[in-house]
């Protein structure tokens, strides 16, 4: 009677162990995403200018094989995030515009960036408030979650899918704000969709955020909607350049 009771305090130990580790677990999601450069914009500006079929498919099929996969974390409770770089698989002769090192977002909704837009190294901050979105009508599933549309007020044509079944206000790059975790966005040279959703322990969070945290420096770069505008006007240019 006495081993039992000795196994079964044992047992309680254990378990109530193996829950707090599973709490913990859940504290911090991970979300692995995949980003290309087969855009609304630039699968636009392919059509105009391609008129043969098979060098079209060609072309797109190129671009598919174009992939960036980044990681995504943040603390559900306290909001602190990061969004990081993970590798890239390149296609030989294609060149894309540029891609995001990392993004850190602190517990106040302060963002701070780097990436690499035509060649150059660009480092940005920002705060959360200043996405103004415009949630639509539309609607989609997408890996068995049942998704909204949202797109930026200001540009438009930068638009994100969320998921509200998953109470998560963020997503890829710097798609912050949204009653729903961002499963897919939508940019004029980048398309990005989620790959993976699970929870990392904390640990693994906490290394990622100083990591990041010391290779952006929030004291330079330039303003978040300067980073905006910048693409927007080489949207313009290069637009312009195939009328």
């Amino acid at each position: 009677m006495k081993t039992i009771k000795i196994f079964f305090f044992i047992f309680c130990i254990s378990f109530a162990f193996s829950s707090q580790a599973q709490t913990q677990k859940k504290e911090i999601i991970k979300v692995n995403y995949t980003s290309g450069c087969v855009s609304d914009f630039l699968v636009g500006l392919l059509k105009k200018q391609i008129q043969d079929a098979q060098e079209f498919n060609n072309m797109m099929s190129m671009m598919e094989g174009y992939k960036i996969h980044s990681s995504f974390y943040q603390n559900v409770s306290t909001k602190e995030s990061v969004f990081v770089l993970d590798s890239i698989s390149e296609v030989e002769h294609l060149r894309t515009t540029g891609h995001t090192e990392n993004v850190y977002i602190n517990t106040d909704g302060d963002i701070f960036g780097k990436e690499i837009f035509m060649g150059k190294n660009i480092g940005f901050h920002g705060n959360i408030a200043e996405l103004n979105w415009k949630i639509t009508n539309e609607q989609k599933e997408i890996s068995g979650y049942n998704c909204k549309k949202a797109h930026l007020e200001e540009n438009p044509g930068v638009y994100v899918w969320f998921t509200p079944e998953i109470a998560v206000n963020a997503g890829p790059y710097v798609f912050f704000g949204l009653p729903g975790l961002v499963l897919e966005a939508n940019t004029p040279f980048e398309s990005t969709s989620v790959a993976s959703i699970s929870y990392a322990s904390m640990d693994e969070f906490q290394n990622r955020v100083e990591e990041i945290k010391a290779q952006v420096n929030s004291d330079s770069g330039i303003t978040l909607s300067e980073v905006f505008a910048k693409k927007e006007n080489f949207q313009r240019i290069v637009a312009k350049g195939t009328e």
